[in-house]
């Protein structure tokens, strides 16, 4: 039987989803699909463990171990004797960066395997020096196919050396199915209004990040300042804020909030899955200002439970699902001034139920059930060119080194985590 694995280094609920459906993809066509989870925590993310049943084989690595807390090497020598264990036809992994992917590829490389890179990088998502590019282009070489995002990530990854009939896109896609029911569940469930910044009726924009520097959150308060000024000046009603997340930047931000009296803003804290669709539920629209993201599968969840949204060009995402002027709007991640003005149209002029349609149309070509068909032809296609390839040397020489020089899991990665 033909055995395909996916890896990443932690399963949370979004790596699950999608395994589901392409097991289920994989099954109707004789395919095994194996998931290998690297360790059962990580300290980039909140979220519980996922030990529910699945739909696929789920192998984790490193039981009880947290990711960024493990040796390189250790990570590295877990990935190969599972492989070892398992001998896959093709490998999806989970881009290039970490330990655990860099002994994934090599491993497909000695044994003429498949290998399909599972990337959502972007060209102008960090700095770009000649060198660093240059060793991403021959490691980039050594893969077969690509699952890759979207857009703005296929021409970076084309550029890296991926040839273009290697490219399927869907990468980053959410379950739309569960935001949706459970958000249409929850406008219809009083107990939803007790979660924090939900217990007041007024219309609000909500944002839902991790606070970290890359997310531009000082630049949205700034804005929605403004806009309260506005709006207040006009004899309007201003929409409240509600910002879902934490992280290190949390006293920065509720120190701004304080210092300048901006009144309306709620800090919901970190919530699990199943309390997020109750904030997309009662949501009157949807506001995502980073400066650099490589997706932001947030916006997926907000367009799938059918709210307008506001999203920055920094924002990977921004190509494929957002219109300007259809389904929301879309704004230079320094441009204060241009996201005031959409937050005020949105609150005073804008067609709302109309965008909230086209959010919809637009995030149903982006189903678990592309991530699966996706992966299953980028695995097709990586099974029978890997067979006909060796490790070119210098590839192997640079990984050999990276590997030899990592003392962290962070050691090569470029993008604030």
């Amino acid at each position: 039987m033909t055995t395909f694995c996916v890896q990443w280094p932690r399963f949370g609920p979004y790596h699950l989803a999608r395994l589901d459906a392409t097991a289920a993809h994989l099954r109707e066509r004789g395919v095994r699909l194996v998931g290998l989870e690297t360790a059962s925590r990580d300290d980039q993310y909140a979220w519980r463990e996922e030990r529910r049943a699945t739909d696929f084989e789920r192998v984790t690595l490193l039981p009880g171990a947290t990711f960024e807390e493990t040796p390189p090497a250790r990570l590295h020598a877990a990935m190969t004797e599972a492989l070892d264990r398992i001998r896959p036809d093709a490998v999806g992994i989970h881009s290039y960066a970490w330990p655990d992917a860099r002994a994934a590829l090599a491993w497909c490389r000695r044994h003429r395997r498949g290998a399909v890179l599972m990337f959502d990088s972007n060209a102008d998502d960090g700095v770009r020096r000649g060198w660093r590019e240059w060793i991403k282009r021959r490691i980039v070489s050594q893969y077969d196919a690509g699952l890759i995002a979207g857009t703005r990530q296929a021409r970076y990854a084309v550029r890296l050396g991926l040839p273009e009939d290697a490219v399927f896109l869907g990468y980053d896609v959410v379950d739309n199915d569960f935001f949706r029911d459970q958000a249409e569940a929850a406008r219809h469930d009083p107990a939803s209004r007790a979660l924090p910044g939900l217990d007041d009726p007024t219309p609000f924009f909500l944002a839902s990040n991790r606070f970290l520097i890359r997310k531009n959150l000082p630049l949205l308060l700034r804005a929605y300042h403004e806009y309260r000024r506005r709006m207040e000046q006009d004899g309007l009603a201003p929409w409240r804020l509600v910002m879902l997340g934490d992280g290190p930047l949390r006293e920065e931000l509720e120190r701004i909030v304080a210092e300048n009296a901006i009144g309306g803003v709620t800090f919901a804290g970190f919530r699990q899955i199943d309390e997020i669709p109750a904030y997309y539920a009662h949501a009157s629209a949807f506001v995502h200002p980073s400066e650099v993201d490589q997706w932001a599968l947030v916006v997926n969840e907000a367009m799938a439970t059918g709210l307008p949204v506001v999203v920055s060009d920094g924002a990977g995402c921004v190509e494929d699902l957002v219109e300007h002027g259809g389904n929301g709007f879309r704004f230079a991640p320094h441009d204060a001034e241009a996201l005031t003005r959409h937050l005020v149209t949105l609150s005073t002029t804008a067609d709302r139920k109309a965008m909230a349609e086209r959010s919809r149309a637009i995030i149903a070509e982006w189903p678990l059930e592309r991530f699966a068909a996706s992966f299953h032809g980028a695995a097709e296609l990586a099974r029978r060119r890997g067979a006909r390839r060796g490790f070119d040397p210098v590839a192997r020489g640079i990984l050999a080194a990276m590997r030899a020089a990592g003392r962290s899991s962070r050691a090569f990665h470029s993008i604030e985590v």
